[in-house]
């Protein structure tokens, strides 16, 4: 028995000198690791006149793009193509977030894919990426913009009004992928649904039998697309719709000499 107790005592006595040995080399690691890996980065600490800065040049860039978009609308592609420039020449301002280099190389390609546009519609398809690239960085740095939104327009069944709804609903659209917000997005979706007019009102003006087909035809697939812009939940899907409304906006326009500019 008491053999048998030393024994036990004794495997006792090296269990604690292994826990020993393996919580001192713990807290060497331990030690160690706090000790060679640095503080988390902290944020870049600006002035207000820095921050002051940055925020003119961001709203320079929302203006900016906004402007080529109200252009495709018009179907002035020689504007278009003109203030896209500006996006490739033009130097950042320092102090943006680090990240924001990334969305701003993707914007400068998009402007280059403006500037050799054969046409409206492929002008439309790059500032609505343009737009989709502004809300993917505003979403990443946490940047939440506000819009003050014009009054609805009054539900009449007259073509002026109904253009003045379509304007507005494509106006919360832009807002909604370049804020990103999805109350903006869905607003302008819930717009775009409204009832198609009559052809023979939408059509009013055209030259030919083929033209009045073709912008009623161009008419009730921006309704289609509000449809499907009430389920379109990624900026991808957005972006795409948007390209597609812009330039349907524009062709009409240009069809009828009639609309926004013009």
């Amino acid at each position: 028995m008491t053999m048998r107790r030393l024994t036990e005592q004794g495997t006792l006595q090296g269990s604690d000198k292994k826990m020993t040995t393996s919580s001192l080399l713990t807290s060497i690691l331990l030690f160690a690791l706090f000790t060679i890996v640095p503080e988390p980065l902290r944020p870049q600490e600006l002035s207000a006149e820095d921050e002051s800065e940055i925020a003119k040049h961001m709203h320079e860039y929302l203006n900016r793009i906004t402007t080529i978009k109200s252009f495709i609308i018009m179907g002035n592609l020689d504007s278009v193509r003109e203030r896209a420039t500006w996006f490739v020449d033009h130097e950042v301002v320092s102090g943006l977030p680090a990240n924001s280099e990334h969305y701003i190389e993707l914007i400068r390609g998009y402007a280059r894919e403006i500037v050799e546009a054969p046409d409206l519609e492929t002008a439309a398809k790059s500032v609505s990426s343009m737009a989709r690239t502004c809300g993917n960085c505003h979403l990443v740095n946490h940047v939440d913009l506000e819009f003050g939104y014009d009054q609805m327009p009054a539900d009449w069944a007259d073509i002026i009004t109904h253009m003045q709804r379509h304007q507005w609903a494509v106006g919360r659209l832009w807002e909604g992928l370049i804020g990103p917000s999805d109350v903006a997005w869905n607003q302008g979706a819930d717009m775009l649904v409204d009832v198609a007019l009559d052809p023979i009102d939408l059509t009013y003006g055209a030259t030919s039998d083929a033209e009045a087909t073709q912008l009623d035809k161009n008419a009730r697939r921006i309704h289609s697309l509000g449809d499907r812009g009430i389920d379109a939940r990624t900026p991808d899907a957005r972006s795409e719709m948007y390209g597609e409304i812009l330039g349907l906006c524009a062709d009409c326009h240009i069809r009828l000499d009639r609309g926004p500019g013009r």
